[in-house]
């Protein structure tokens, strides 16, 4: 089972979409986030919204929930969080450009129909989102970097968000953004690491004390072209990868499977043509279905359906 279609065909006034994320509510229902305006970085760019409620068909039309006038949006990240609020991390562009975007929070009560007034959360220029956090037990673990040094990091937080923690940075010869991480069978957590400079590899690193201190960062087999990533864990307990699988190019979009020993050894092509299919999210529903939500040619935010029999069906 697998299927495929735009969250949307176009926004008016709003020609590119970049960097969707995704959530599921209580109930079932999905919400993605996306940032969508005239170009990345251009002063009209805001976080876009859409819901997709069980039984439907398709989603609803999108609708702007942050918009700062003359600044531009991005990178935005869902946590729902257990006291029941509905959390939306992004950044805000301040100066010129994303080494100048400092990290935002608004919350909302209702599921995402209503937010509160954006917060400053980290007083720190640079200091982006792009994948989703972790809940362990008491602890919110959530992926960070350092776009002025293009260094990973792990913000903690043991009292439900109310103050957090940044763990040291992350260092590998080129460079490493947008941490991706899961939590592995024996406690450890595992984070993929999207490759700076020109490309290359992905990186891993793992911690044994719930993201307090991670490894020193090592490359694995699968390329990365210097773009983003997904990496999840199934209920059947295998690990999913969404990456380009490429060293250059942000195409081919592809799916990649593996057992808690990283061997890579099914892979999947989801996008194979020419331009960019790129910064993929994956999450697996209640039901165990599995979302992925990526950009597609910058025009708009895809979303594709499939289940775990589908990714390892030879037949298919």
């Amino acid at each position: 089972m697998f299927t495929s279609q735009p969250l949307f065909q176009t926004l008016s006034g709003r020609p590119s979409s970049h960097c969707a994320t995704l959530c599921e509510l209580p109930a079932g229902e999905l919400l993605a986030a996306w940032f969508a305006g005239a170009f990345e970085t251009a002063t009209d760019v805001s976080i876009v919204m859409a819901r997709f409620s069980p039984g439907d068909s398709s989603w609803s039309a999108p609708e702007v929930v942050v918009d700062v006038p003359s600044r531009s949006l991005g990178q935005p990240v869902f946590l729902v969080h257990p006291s029941g609020e509905l959390w939306l991390f992004f950044d805000v562009i301040e100066g010129d450009g994303w080494t100048s975007a400092r990290p935002y929070l608004q919350r909302s009560q209702d599921l995402g129909r209503s937010w509160s007034e954006p917060e400053l959360l980290l007083d720190y220029p640079g200091l982006m989102f792009r994948s989703k956090p972790l809940i362990l037990g008491h602890r919110i673990v959530m992926p960070v970097y350092d776009e002025v040094l293009w260094q990973s990091r792990f913000m903690t937080s043991d009292d439900s968000g109310s103050t957090w923690q940044l763990g040291d940075p992350l260092v590998s010869p080129p460079g490493n953004i947008h941490p991706s991480v899961v939590q592995l069978s024996d406690g450890r957590l595992l984070a993929y690491l999207r490759t700076g400079g020109r490309g290359g590899t992905i990186w891993r690193t793992e911690s044994t004390d719930d993201g307090d201190r991670w490894t020193t960062p090592t490359p694995i087999e699968l390329p990365n072209p210097n773009s983003g990533l997904d990496l999840v864990k199934l209920a059947g307990g295998s690990l999913l990868l969404a990456f380009n699988d490429h060293p250059k190019r942000r195409t081919p979009l592809s799916l990649a499977v593996a057992t808690e020993n990283e061997v890579w050894s099914r892979r999947r092509i989801i996008e194979n043509g020419a331009g960019e299919f790129s910064y993929p999210t994956l999450l697996q529903a209640q039901d165990g279905t599995i979302h992925l939500v990526y950009t597609y040619q910058r025009k708009h935010i895809e979303h594709a359906t499939f289940d775990e029999a589908w990714l390892f069906d030879e037949a298919s």
